[in-house]
């Protein structure tokens, strides 16, 4: 059994409503909230995960809706948006840095699997999976 310290920055970039998330350690939600802060302030959520073999860090996008993106007048950009942003991952003091971006796999509720991004646009599930020892996987990874 191995146990880490998981320090989760996440920020939303919205122009109306806010993004809801959940936070999820091994299935299990750690925090089911709405981005309390400015767009773009950062929020960090603290918590200890015990796991045996493998682990999986998820963060949920669980309200966004087609009236949350505001595209210009001939539709060749966005101009407003709803983002649920994955800021920052440290383990055990250990800012894991572009680990997130890079192993990190992102689901959206309609079957798109999206690698490489840590920007959530649609409602889905974005999760980073390592296994133990922790520090042995970092090794491998960085």
């Amino acid at each position: 059994m191995e146990k880490v310290h998981v320090r989760l920055g996440l920020s939303g970039t919205y122009w109306g409503k806010r993004p809801q998330y959940r936070v999820l350690a091994n299935d299990v939600v750690i925090q089911a909230a709405e981005i309390a802060g400015a767009s773009e302030e950062v929020e960090f959520i603290n918590f200890d995960f015990e796991y045996n073999g493998s682990a999986v860090l998820a963060v949920e996008l669980t309200n966004k809706e087609f009236s949350d993106t505001v595209e210009n007048e001939d539709k060749t950009a966005i101009v407003q948006d709803m983002l649920l942003n994955i800021v920052s991952v440290e383990i055990d003091d250990i800012d894991l840095g572009q680990i997130p971006r890079n192993l990190g796999v992102y689901n959206t509720y309609d079957d798109r699997t999206v690698d490489k991004c840590i920007n959530l646009g649609w409602n889905g599930r974005w999760q980073l999976t390592w296994t133990d020892p922790f520090y042995i996987w970092l090794l491998e990874n960085m």
